[in-house]
């Protein structure tokens, strides 16, 4: 491979990056947020659990929290579906993907952590 094989094939490369990156940006966004606000309701839940105390805004924020987390995951599936395949199969899309995965993974923990103990 020559030099400016080389160099046209890292433009691609980035130009596909730059796609995956533009159409990710709103969903993007929410991601660092939502992290921060799950590991404060975990620390809550996780404080409450342990005094066997039951707070039902806390286990409401925590739902519409995971129910927006879940719209957003559908929005990504369309989002990769509207890409051209080599752009939807970027890291960067994957990323996007396990890190939603991870948050409604720690809200689905938050909520079974909140749930009314029975007495």
């Amino acid at each position: 491979m020559d030099d400016l094989t080389r160099r046209r094939a890292k433009r691609a490369d980035i130009a596909q990056k730059q796609q995956a990156m533009a159409a990710l940006v709103p969903i993007n966004a929410q991601i660092g947020p939502w992290q921060m606000r799950t590991a404060r309701l975990m620390a809550y839940a996780q404080r409450l659990r342990a005094a066997g105390g039951y707070e039902p805004n806390l286990a409401a924020e925590a739902e519409a929290l995971r129910n927006a987390v879940a719209q957003q995951q559908s929005r990504l599936v369309e989002t990769t579906r509207s890409l051209p395949p080599d752009v939807a199969g970027n890291t960067r899309v994957l990323d996007t993907a396990r890190a939603l995965k991870s948050v409604a993974r720690g809200l689905e923990e938050v909520l079974n952590l909140l749930k009314r103990p029975v007495a």
